[in-house]
C-alpha cells in the first residue's frame, strides 16, 4: 500500500508520549470545539526539530467563527455509503471529512470528502481497491513516509482518475503558545504535504495541493489542539486558495468582522526590503506592525488612501501588519528580507 492521497489527511492521528500509535487514536464520540483564527497566521514551516517553539499567542480569532471537530460513524455522514469498510469518520464541518480504519501497525484511509469552494464544489476521493496507509505505527519524531498514490476523484464535472504524491512526517516537538495565558510543553507536530492531479479530459487537469500541520499533546491522546491547513485547488489555470487555522484555546483578541466580510487592504511588495505600501485605506486607520513575539515595532495613524512604511531598519523575519478602523481589526502577514 501507499502512504497517502492528497488530503487523505491523517488529521487527527492520536498522539502517544513521543510517538503516534493506535492506542492514541480518538474514539467515536470524541468532539473538540475549536476557534477559527485569522488565516494569515504564519505556518512556522522552518520551526522543526526536538526543541521547536510555535507562537500563536498574538494571532486573532474570527469573531463568532468556531468549528466542532468530531469522530463519528461513517454511516452517520452524508457520503458514508461510499466508505462501507471504514470504521471511523473524522469530520471538520465545511472543510473535510476523512474515512479511516486502523490496526496495531498502521492507520489506513479509504478516502475523504472536502469542500473545494465555489470553483470546485464538493470533491470526493474513494480508494476502492488500493487503500492508503497514513502512517506506520509507531510514528515518531523525524519519521517520514513518502509515496505516490492513485485513486478516483468525484466532482461536479464527473468522476476522474487521480494520481500524485504525498509526504507525511513528524517534523517537530516542543512548545506551543496559544494565548497569553496558555503555553503547552511536550507538543508533537505532524505535517502532511500532498500534490494530486485529476485528469478530467476536455476540462484539463484539476490540481490539488495541500500543506497541513497538526499539533498534539503528547501526554493526552485524542484530537489535535491546533491545526494550520492550506488547500489550493487549480482548475483551468485558476487557483482557489483556502486556509483553515484553528485553535482549541480561545484567542486573546478577535477580528471585529467575519473574515469573509472584513475590509481588506493591499500590502506590497511582500516580501519587502526597504519599504512597503499599504493600500486600500479609507483615511482613518491606525496601522501597527507586530513581530512574532507580540512586540509592536511601529504604530502610525493613516490619513490617506495609502501609506508607505519604511522597514529598512527592521530585522529580517515575519511580521503582522494590523490595521484598525472603526473598531474593526484586519491583520496580514508581512515578510521582511
Amino acid at each position: 500500500m501507499k502512504l497517502n492521497l492528497l488530503l487523505a489527511t491523517s488529521l487527527i492521528t492520536g498522539a502517544a508520549f513521543g510517538q503516534f500509535t493506535q492506542a492514541n487514536e480518538p474514539t467515536i464520540g470524541t468532539t473538540l470545539n475549536m476557534f477559527v483564527l485569522d488565516s494569515n497566521a504564519v505556518n512556522y514551516s522552518t520551526a522543526t526539530g526536538a526543541t521547536a517553539t510555535w507562537d500563536y499567542s498574538t494571532t486573532p480569532g474570527i469573531s463568532g467563527a468556531t468549528k466542532t471537530v468530531s469522530v463519528v460513524t461513517p454511516a452517520s455522514t452524508t457520503n458514508g455509503a461510499s466508505y462501507s469498510s471504514s470504521t471511523k469518520a473524522i469530520d471538520i464541518p465545511g472543510f473535510m471529512t476523512n474515512y479511516i480504519t486502523s490496526s496495531a501497525s498502521s492507520r489506513i484511509s479509504q478516502g475523504f470528502v472536502f469542500d473545494g469552494g465555489a470553483l470546485a464544489g464538493t470533491v470526493q476521493v474513494i480508494f476502492s481497491g488500493d487503500q492508503e496507509i497514513l502512517m506506520n505505527y509507531p510514528f515518531a519524531l523525524n519519521t517520514t513516509l513518502t509515496d505516490a498514490f492513485a485513486g478516483t476523484a468525484e466532482t461536479s464535472l464527473g468522476s476522474f482518475p487521480t494520481t500524485g504524491n504525498a509526504t507525511a512526517t513528524v517534523d517537530g516537538t516542543g512548545t506551543l503558545k496559544l494565548n497569553s495565558a496558555t503555553t503547552l510543553s511536550n507538543i508533537t507536530r505532524y505535517k502532511l504535504s500532498d500534490h494530486a492531479s485529476a485528469n478530467t479530459g476536455v476540462f484539463g487537469n484539476i490540481l490539488m495541493d495541500r500543506v497541513q500541520y497538526e499539533y498534539y499533546d503528547l501526554a493526552n491522546p485524542g484530537l489535535p489542539l491546533f491545526i494550520h491547513s492550506e488547500l489550493t485547488i487549480t482548475i483551468g489555470g485558476t487557483p482557489t486558495v483556502q486556509h483553515l487555522v484553528m485553535s482549541s484555546v480561545v484567542p486573546d483578541e478577535f477580528l471585529g468582522l467575519s473574515e469573509n466580510d472584513k475590509a481588506t487592504f493591499g500590502l506590497y511588495p511582500n516580501p519587502a526590503n526597504e519599504s512597503v505600501v499599504i493600500s486600500g485605506l479609507s483615511g482613518n486607520e491606525t496601522i501597527s506592525i507586530v513581530d512574532l513575539a507580540g512586540r509592536t515595532v511601529l504604530t502610525t495613524q493613516n490619513t490617506g488612501t495609502s501609506q508607505v512604511v519604511n522597514v529598512s531598519d527592521f530585522n529580517a523575519g515575519v511580521y503582522h501588519v494590523v490595521v484598525i478602523a472603526n473598531g474593526n481589526k484586519t491583520v496580514k502577514k508581512l515578510t521582511i528580507n
